[in-house]
């Protein structure tokens, strides 16, 4: 059974295969959290692009409230795999509240 995490923004649900999930690190600056997912894409330039998910929080605006984001967002993959397979969905709610939709990103495979 696949496992998911629901982001909810605005209103607007977003899912996250949870089993698809292989990182997830500091973005740019201290405000976002990168989830990236075993997902890979070709780019047209030759090199292989691992695809995920951007989160934004402003309120996490220094690294040690960013690291307390990204333990929330590792806490919650913990809790939705351990839920009974007759719940695949977990809501995310991550410590600081997100302040834009997760957006798709593309980084460099290394």
């Amino acid at each position: 059974m696949k496992k998911f995490l629901k982001v909810t923004f605005s209103s607007q649900d977003y899912i996250i295969a949870v089993d698809d999930i292989i990182d997830v690190k500091i973005g740019a600056g201290n405000t976002e959290v990168q989830i990236l997912t075993s997902t890979v894409g070709h780019q047209a330039a030759g090199g292989m692009q691992v695809l995920g998910y951007l989160l934004t929080a402003t309120g996490s605006s220094d690294a040690a409230k960013n690291k307390e984001q990204i333990n929330s967002v590792i806490e919650a993959i913990a809790e939705a795999l351990s839920t009974a397979w007759t719940k695949p969905m977990y809501t995310l709610s991550p410590k600081y509240a997100l302040t834009s939709a997760p957006a798709h990103l593309q980084q460099a495979w290394v």
